[in-house]
């Protein structure tokens, strides 16, 4: 059981301010873990089925939410960049009736830790494939809203837009707006055209709660947010939710952590297969909805349909690949000759993993906290609203460090089982 503190005076008044908004709470309490940060404990012994909090939908904050309406934001604006826009309109308002709910928020200081987008370049640059991939649509997402925003915002730093929209990147939940009728006119649009990126609601007090690929599943519906406990709990243990079916380079950076263990973790092989591929396999690939998406997972089957595909196209002659990708042929008879290649190059990305965690471990730490000019210096160009990234600390080495061990792991699984 993880060592937990109570939480300072700031999540008290939190708790006071949220159950007069429209949040129940039952039986669980927020908790500081050393070396984690914030999350849920059991503060009685609970039993499965017990609803644990409940979030009135009145109490939400969405894009139809009336006080996120009144500003007018851009209709061609993101939801993402709305809530963004609203959050940071009202971390400015030291009036604000959502005040003590910022209070407990991570401070812009703990995100730069813990985030990618924040770390320094020489340490994006070592960031797994996968990662960096996903960093780099979450930067054009950013730019975009903030592009949208920074005339509509004049007195609002692309700094403070930045955390506040870092805030709802990891601090959001999955809402259709079912207390609203179909065609309701503070829909974003019409229901029938509704994306995942249209369906975002910030819930006061869950937002505490730590994601693990088992826990309590959040379930909602027109009254608003709940969660039941998934099973019996004793008093002081750690309440988790899952937050979905991530792999940990999502979570790395989306939220700046890893799972030790993530029955959904997978590993891309689109940098290692696909600079294989001649110009006219890729095309063959795309035509039959083969190319990209290359997986490889800790559990058997080790890699997904479409590799084994990608593998044969490869390796085997051009009818050999038409018949596995028609289905009129399973390939059982050249699975040795595939296995074989896919030893070569998964070898071939080991001796990369290797190289690669050398690099980090050799990373030299920058205790820039030693340094008073470059501390005035960095508070100044945060109060100007420039991008600033801090030097390169432990936590971002420890858990660089730690992804590239876990694929390291996965990868020489794969090359045992492949009789390597």
């Amino acid at each position: 059981m993880a060592a937990a503190l109570s939480p300072s005076e700031e999540h008290t008044r939190f708790i006071v301010w949220a159950e007069k908004n429209g949040v129940e709470i039952n039986g669980i309490a927020p908790a500081q873990f050393v070396g984690r940060g914030m999350g849920i404990v059991a503060a009685r012994d609970l039993k499965a089925g017990e609803r644990l909090v409940h979030v009135s939908n009145t109490a939400l904050v969405s894009a139809a939410s009336p006080v996120v309406r009144n500003y007018k934001f851009p209709p061609t604006s993101t939801i993402h960049g709305r809530l963004a826009a609203f959050l940071a309109l009202n971390y400015t308002d030291k009036n604000s009736v959502y005040r003590p709910w910022q209070e407990v928020w991570p401070s812009q200081e703990e995100f730069k830790t813990i985030l990618p987008i924040y770390w320094p370049q020489k340490v994006q640059d070592l960031l797994p494939h996968a990662s960096k991939v996903l960093l780099s649509n979450q930067r054009t997402k950013l730019e975009k809203d903030w592009t949208d925003f920074r005339t509509f915002l004049p007195s609002i730093s692309k700094s403070l837009f930045t955390y506040a929209w870092l805030i709802v990147n990891t601090r959001t939940f999955y809402w259709e707006y079912p207390d609203l009728p179909k065609t309701h006119v503070r829909l974003p649009k019409k229901r029938a055209q509704f994306t995942a990126d249209d369906c975002y609601a910030m819930c006061p007090f869950m937002d505490y709660f730590n994601h693990s690929d088992v826990g309590c599943d959040p379930k909602n519906d027109a009254k608003g947010y709940s969660v039941t406990a998934d099973r019996d709990y004793k008093a002081g243990e750690e309440v988790y939710v899952t937050y979905g079916a991530h792999t940990n380079d999502f979570l790395l950076v989306e939220y700046g952590f890893t799972l030790e263990s993530n029955k959904c973790n997978s590993l891309s092989l689109d940098h290692v297969i696909i600079p294989q591929l001649s110009p006219d396999q890729s095309t063959i690939l795309k035509e039959d909805g083969f190319y990209g998406n290359y997986t490889l997972t800790p559990s058997t089957p080790t890699t997904c349909h479409r590799t084994q595909a990608a593998l044969r196209l490869l390796s085997l002659p051009s009818r050999r690949y038409s018949a596995f990708v028609s289905g009129t042929d399973e390939g059982a008879v050249e699975q040795p000759k595939i296995d074989k290649y896919l030893l070569e190059l998964l070898e071939g990305y080991a001796r990369q993993i290797m190289e690669t965690l050398e690099e980090v471990e050799g990373l030299a730490v920058e205790d820039l906290g030693q340094n008073r000019r470059a501390s005035r210096s960095r508070a100044k160009s945060m109060a100007n609203g420039e991008g600033v990234k801090e030097g390169v600390t432990t936590e971002h080495k420890d858990v660089l460090a730690r992804r590239w061990r876990q694929i390291r792991d996965v990868v020489n699984a794969a090359v045992r089982e492949l009789g390597g």
